[in-house]
């Protein structure tokens, strides 16, 4: 995705760190790598830029944007209460 607001994003160059889901990785390691992108999201120059394009793309705002996971796939595991 292009957008002028985000030019000079921190994440540029790094999409594989901030997408939802990458090919062969584990719950653990998947974990670890969303809460890398955010860190690195605390110091980018367009932050703010960056969720406002976010809440514009609504659900297609899909993994690390602006320092959050959005819209991410729900982990595997044990089911939520009451949702037999």
């Amino acid at each position: 995705m292009v957008d002028e607001r985000l030019t000079g994003a921190a994440c540029s160059g790094r999409t594989p760190l901030f997408d939802a889901e990458v090919s062969g990785e584990d719950d653990d390691d998947r974990r670890y790598r969303l809460a890398a992108a955010g860190r690195i999201c605390q110091s980018c120059p367009v932050l703010a830029e960056c969720n406002t394009v976010a809440v514009e793309l609504g659900r297609k705002a899909v993994g690390v944007w602006a320092g959050r996971g959005r819209n991410l796939p729900e982990s595997p595991g044990r089911p939520r209460r009451g949702a037999a």
